[in-house]
């Protein structure tokens, strides 16, 4: 059975709509045209119906019935028209399918033969009304100004509906494009009782949507940690000390002069990371006016504009240790703009492992932790907190490891020859354009 996702929002949205059916609200239709290394592509095209028209499309493959169904009984099928087929009262064909045990084998296999005879399928609108549920997890991602189609989140996204795969469990998204924002999306959702609980990814050090799940004592998951006390569930990557590691083995290579490319100051990890190339740096010996850091949004525009003020300075790093492979992979666009040879002149590392690097050219050195593997997890133990487990009992931290390529490498040049190359490269640049 496929997952459900609902999809509200009027902004560009990095996911992958796998196996679904998918509900496209707002006047928004999201047509993917490429899945490749796990990037979703796709255009957003404004439809022409009124913004509260609601467009539900089904994958052909979703649905299988067996027997006689309802549309061929001239009609849905009701619980009525199962206990009249199974010869018994609607409460025994209640209790069979909410798995009471004392109903007879006989009784219990006739009700069920006729429900498959039928194909009759439980309300799940009546179901989660008696229950107080809506079988629903939800999901606010962050779309900032320069965001473009993040490709962590669209594994992340990927895993979570894996795991509901095959689930009774469906996904709703929707995108804020701030934290007051987002605060207020999960407000109205809460309210409109659309979901159960929430995932919450891109966590900030003094988060506002903790904050308020807390007070509202709602259901929710961090992807990351935070700096707000409590008692929550929460799953994350050993942040600091994965980038203390990365210092220690440019370091181990020859490199001195290491550059740092970090996220916004806000988020959690990005602060996390660049603890970790703090510590690092300084049990090698080098004070704060030795370090080469640059903060920048996490895009491949960022990484390029980052490594190319730590490369046009007059000691520039001969490594640069990146937050994100996006950031990454913009550094080593930039390198080779500027004259440098990646893995060469001057050594790369990202982090996050996404497949996409292993395609780039050269391919990328990376910590990795598995996106797609956390998204399950996460999802897993959302479900978990739902249904009554203490969250504080819900609180994993992992190592990242280390995916050795080729865009690192033992240091073959000097700061000062980075710097001459780069030097040269810009005046024949100049002397092209005159």
């Amino acid at each position: 059975m496929g997952k459900r996702l609902g999809i509200c929002t009027t902004q560009r949205l990095p996911i992958f709509v796998l196996r679904c059916k998918i509900i496209l609200t707002k006047s928004v239709l999201i047509q993917i045209i490429d899945i490749r290394n796990r990037f979703c592509k796709y255009f957003i095209s404004r439809s022409r119906r009124s913004r509260n028209e609601t467009l539900q499309t089904k994958l052909p493959s979703e649905t299988q019935s067996f027997g006689r169904t309802g549309m061929e009984l001239g009609g849905s099928v009701t619980i009525t028209d199962v206990a009249r087929h199974a010869g018994v009262t609607k409460g025994t064909v209640s209790r069979v399918l909410n798995n009471y045990t004392d109903i007879s084998q006989g009784t219990r296999s006739k009700i069920l033969k006729s429900v498959q005879e039928l194909g009759y399928v439980p309300s799940a609108t009546a179901r989660n009304l008696k229950r107080g549920r809506q079988d629903t997890l939800g999901i606010v991602l962050p779309i900032g100004k320069s965001a473009g189609v993040d490709p962590f989140l669209a594994e992340f996204v990927d895993g979570i509906a894996r795991e509901l795969d095959g689930s009774d469990k469906d996904l709703l998204i929707t995108t804020a494009h701030s934290e007051t924002h987002m605060v207020e999306t999960l407000e109205r959702l809460i309210a409109r009782r659309k979901v159960d609980g929430f995932i919450l990814t891109r966590t900030h050090v003094d988060d506002k949507r903790v904050r308020f799940l807390l007070d509202r004592k709602f259901p929710f998951v961090l992807h990351g940690r935070t700096d707000v006390p409590g008692s929550y569930a929460w799953y994350d990557i050993e942040n600091d000390e994965t980038f203390s590691l990365g210092v220690k083995h440019l370091n181990e290579l020859g490199h001195e002069a290491i550059g740092f490319v970090g996220g916004p100051r806000e988020l959690y990890f990005a602060f996390q990371r660049k603890s970790g190339y703090r510590k690092a740096m300084r049990e090698l010996g080098q004070d704060s006016q030795q370090w080469l850091v640059v903060d920048q949004p996490m895009t491949e525009s960022g990484g390029y504009a980052a490594a190319e003020e730590l490369l046009k300075r007059a000691t520039p790093p001969t490594a640069i240790l990146c937050s994100t492979d996006a950031l990454a992979i913009g550094a080593m666009r930039c390198c080779k703009d500027l004259g440098l040879a990646v893995g060469e002149d001057v050594s790369v590392v990202g982090y996050d492992g996404l497949p996409v690097g292993g395609y780039t050219d050269p391919p990328l050195t990376t910590y990795s932790q598995c996106a797609h593997a956390a998204g399950g997890k996460v999802a897993n133990m959302l479900i978990k907190v739902i249904e009554g487990a203490n969250p504080a009992d819900l609180q994993f931290v992992e190592p990242a490891s280390l995916v050795r390529r080729a865009s690192d490498g033992p240091r073959k040049k000097s700061s000062a020859q980075i710097a001459e190359i780069v030097r040269q490269t810009q005046t024949g640049n100049n002397h092209e354009l005159k």
